[in-house]
């Protein structure tokens, strides 16, 4: 039964150590979300006084509007890639999020207070407090790294 105690210790710990590495490999995301959203707003500005300099511009110059409108079409084009760069940064965020709340619950939860003499936290229970498909593919991959 020891040895079956410690194993499923070794797994759990195991599982949490993965769990850490991977919301330490993510945590790099909330400089460049921060610059995500400067970009854009800049781009958006930019784009604002160049319409704001083709409508008071006295005389109308026919390849001045077409580099304007090819410039307004770029700035839509990178504002549109930015947004979805960003969207794909706040679910690393969310996900990164999602990994913390678990492995806080799962250690206070095998804080010795928290546990009655004689029990373990097993793996199953860390599988428990998942909240994505994410935390579960990597609690499986560790699992069956672990041969367990």
């Amino acid at each position: 039964m020891a040895d079956t105690t410690e194993a499923n210790e070794r797994l759990v710990c195991a599982i949490l150590a993965e769990q850490v590495s991977t919301l330490r490999d993510r945590m790099d995301a909330s400089a460049a979300f921060d610059l995500l959203w400067r970009t854009t707003a800049l781009l958006s500005w930019l784009s604002g006084l160049l319409g704001d300099l083709s409508r008071h511009s006295a005389s109308t110059n026919p390849v001045l509007e077409r580099e304007r409108a090819e410039a307004i079409a770029e700035v839509a084009e990178i504002r549109g890639e930015l947004d979805r760069l960003a969207f794909s940064q706040a679910q690393r965020q969310d996900f990164a999020r999602q990994i913390a709340d678990c492995v806080v619950t799962a250690l206070e939860r095998m804080a010795v207070a928290e546990m009655p003499a004689g029990t373990s936290f097993s793996s199953g229970d860390l599988a428990a407090l998942y909240v994505s498909d994410d935390q579960r593919k990597l609690h499986d991959a560790v699992v069956q790294r672990m041969g367990c």
